[in-house]
């Protein structure tokens, strides 16, 4: 790595000289696009976002893909061998997690069967934008960016398996709640089943006070389950973590129209960020909005009648299944009586390495399978003897022939729209809304109906087949023109206590939503209004906990400082109050003081890591003042929670003042909680300063609707961040209002590489033009793409 940066320390030297020359692509004049079938306009206004005029759809795909492929290249590349899981293969070991887990599914065998599968309509939409793909890679080689020299890579051209792969790595990558499974079964393993029954997750759908969910942690016998991080993929979680998406209606919005707002929670540190924003205009569709390089429409964005942002929406799409090897035949698994041969296939993966003969080393995987999945516990884990742990995925299982994208890009309705997310299998909760006034939030996803178990626990696998199909379409959760007059989702629970479905045992903590219950409260919004609640930092979980703490500071003379910062704060997780940073820190150790007479370093680090899992229940035992794992069992005495927050407050003291010093009101939640822009070539702070945004001070936290979310092992920094923010006035008929974290090109020195950083880091306002007027005011050039 150090003999790479020098590398490109040398290169922006170099590069410094020749400016604007280096690196750089065609963005005005002529250019021949042969899969064109008429001419195509590309204006670009003065951000670099382009706005593309074609005679149709099809032309306008051609030029998607064309544009993402000159200005996002090492982008598509990136994607494109996570998806295959062949990431070692392009950036080293680091890769080899992401890798593992992806031929553990077989992401690739799984996209060239689905191919055979999808209808006409849907191949011509993936055919027409990855022909603009491939018309950058193979007719513009010389215009490859700087950073594929470095490598020493040489892009070739693309597939429809490549494009499908990516499209089901992303669906994969949504699809976290196995990792809670996992964790269940060591929690059954340490503590049994009516221990592990006490720390299971808390879901909460404020919107519906009867759901106090209380699932079933089922008595299983100890399976020793032990693993190392080889199934773990650092890249899985850009996607995983959350989002805010919500609406109001026609009669609640200010200028008498439906108004729409999403913020996705991704790891968007990486510039020039995830997304790319553009204009599709034809004379059947005028669309803006963004999507991220791979794939052709637009994730989140609006055409002349609807428009539409999304959210995870944490339905459970995995389950692990207990297998049996049968004892007199170790090749085969037992199904019930019969003795069944596991199906095997070997997976070589190629790990980048200068030092290996040819630039790569090798690595086999020898893979089992049974009838519902790959077996997971062959790779970095371990059970008791003669059990494996197979894992099962729905999306092979009931993916249609249309992904919905298509559908949703040129809907003219509600209606419409709910028709294309119910053919969608990404698990998401949508927001949409239309020019009549309708506002709806639908859940998307293939999620199976379930005859036993929850998806909380792995179940043994019998003869009998628990999954009976999918939740149909029709029966997925579904919030449409309530009387409160807004819909809204923050990853949160939303299934009622009614729900006749196991749906999902994985939700965010109910304050991001409380808070917008709040803000919503307001009788009539504008979307200046729907622009301030984006970037609204109040912490609703301090508030809950914040009197049981300042009342047990004050009993303790060294703490009562901190109770007095506390009881002064405006509960704003400000970038530059102390008071955020001190419960932060008191939040972070009130947990590790509960938990670690129980669980020992591993447990406890895995336990805690899973936010969702732990923090709603770890809530109401506070809040009840009552829960027998606030007793530390190392000790003579019975404590309680007071008893814990006193030791959190003094090991918090104790760790802010060795950072930060005596000074307590000098102390700066900012300085403590930075977010860093880097390339992901070559990530860190270090070379953040020369080819990225640098390292800054941020407001707002994991709990806020501006998010901010670090990992429980690594405090501070955030991670997690609203990787773009996006307002939708539907009665604005020249603009939305959006910025993100970087810029339209993933050049080193293009002027558009991080242009928008400054506003993200600001809250500032920044349109994406919608009208023919207002694009034509703001254009800064033309470019020709001729067939």
């Amino acid at each position: 790595m150090k003999k790479i940066f020098l590398i490109v320390a040398v290169l922006l030297g170099c590069a410094y000289l020749l400016l604007p020359t280096v690196d750089s692509y065609q963005r005005e004049g002529e250019l021949n696009l042969p899969p064109l079938q008429a001419t195509v306009k590309v204006l670009r206004d003065e951000a670099g976002i382009p706005y593309v005029y074609a005679q149709s759809l099809d032309d306008a795909l051609v030029a998607q893909g064309f544009l993402h492929a000159q200005e996002r290249t090492f982008q598509l590349e990136l994607y494109k061998y996570l998806a295959h899981g062949r990431l070692a293969e392009f950036i080293g070991e680091g890769g080899l997690g992401n890798d593992r887990l992806i031929r553990l599914l077989d992401i690739s065998g799984f996209a060239q069967d689905q191919l055979a599968h999808i209808s006409a309509e849907e191949r011509n939409y993936l055919q027409r934008y990855l022909d603009g793909v491939n018309a950058f890679i193979e007719g513009r080689k010389d215009e490859y960016p700087l950073m594929f020299s470095v490598m020493g890579h040489t892009p070739v051209t693309w597939t429809l398996e490549d494009i499908l792969a990516i499209q089901y790595f992303r669906i994969w990558s949504s699809s976290v709640n196995w990792r809670q499974e996992l964790l269940t079964l060591q929690l059954i393993d340490k503590f049994g089943a009516q221990r592990a029954h006490q720390l299971r997750p808390l879901t909460i759908n404020p919107d519906d006070p009867a759901t106090e969910n209380d699932y079933v942690v089922d008595a299983l016998a100890a399976l020793e389950l032990s693993f190392d991080d080889s199934l773990v993929s650092p890249f899985q979680a850009r996607y995983a973590m959350g989002s805010n998406a919500w609406a109001s209606d026609a009669k609640k919005s200010a200028n008498g129209s439906p108004i729409l707002s999403n913020d996705p929670h991704l790891d968007a540190r990486h510039l020039p960020g995830f997304w790319y924003p553009m204009g599709i205009i034809t004379p059947q569709l005028r669309a803006v909005g963004t999507a991220s390089p791979g794939g052709p429409g637009l994730g989140v964005g609006r055409n002349a009648d609807v428009a539409w942002g999304a959210t995870n929406g944490y339905s459970d799409m995995v389950d692990l299944y207990i297998e049996k090897i049968d004892p007199a035949n170790p090749g085969n698994y037992l199904q019930g009586e019969r003795s069944i041969p596991f199906v095997k296939r070997t997976e070589e993966l190629l790990i980048r390495d200068r030092d290996a003969e040819g630039g790569y080393r090798k690595e086999a995987m020898q893979i089992r399978v049974t009838a519902r999945g790959a077996i997971i516990s062959d790779h970095g884990m371990s059970l008791v003897e003669g059990k494996v742990l197979s894992m099962r995925w729905s999306v092979p299982e009931y993916a249609g022939p249309d992904s919905g994208n298509r559908e949703l890009l040129i809907a003219k309705s509600v209606d419409e729209a709910l028709t294309a997310i119910g053919k969608t299998t990404t698990p998401l909760n949508y927001i949409v809304v239309d020019t009549a006034g309708n506002v709806a939030r639908a859940a998307s996803g293939v999620v199976p109906i379930r005859s036993t178990g929850n998806g909380l626990v792995p179940l043994q696998a019998t003869d009998i087949d628990n999954w009976v199909g999918r939740i149909p379409p029709e029966h997925m959760p579904l919030q449409l023109n309530p009387a409160k007059g807004w819909v809204g989702s923050a990853n949160h629970r939303v299934t009622t206590a009614k729900y006749p479905y196991e749906y999902s045992t994985h939700f965010a903590g109910s304050w991001r939503y409380r808070r917008l219950m709040e803000l919503f409260e307001k009788p009539v919004v504008s979307a200046d209004d729907h622009w301030a609640f984006n970037l609204d930092i109040k912490n609703s979980l301090a508030e809950r906990m914040l009197p049981a703490i300042v009342s047990a500071f004050n009993q303790q003379p060294e703490l009562k400082p901190l109770a007095d910062e506390l009881v002064n704060w405006d509960l704003m997780d400000e970038r530059d109050a102390a008071a955020p940073l001190i419960f932060q820190a008191v939040l972070r150790h009130f947990a590790l003081q509960t938990f670690s007479d129980d669980m020992d370093e591993p447990l406890l680090s895995a336990y805690l890591k899973q936010s969702y899992y732990w923090q709603e229940r770890v809530l109401r035992w506070y809040e009840q003042n009552s829960s027998p794992w606030f007793d530390d069992k190392r000790t003579a005495r019975l404590e309680a929670r007071d008893d814990i927050i006193v030791r959190a407050g003094h090991a918090a003291l104790a760790e802010l003042r060795e950072d930060w010093g005596d000074d307590m009101p000098s102390w700066k939640w900012g300085e403590a909680h930075t977010v860093t822009f880097f390339h992901p070539f070559i990530p860190g702070k270090d070379a953040a300063r020369w080819i990225g945004g640098g390292e800054h001070a941020m407001s707002g936290s994991g709990e806020t609707l501006m998010r901010g979310v670090y990992m429980f092992d690594q405090p501070y920094e955030a991670k997690i961040i609203d990787s773009v923010r996006i307002i939708i006035d539907m009665a604005d008929s020249e603009k939305v209002m959006a910025h993100f974290p970087g810029g339209v090109s993933e050049r080193w020195f293009d002027s558009h590489n991080k242009n928008f950083l400054d506003s993200w880091l600001s809250g500032e306002k920044r349109y994406w033009w919608f009208s023919d007027k207002a694009i034509a005011k703001h254009a800064e050039s033309e470019l020709l793409l001729q067939p």
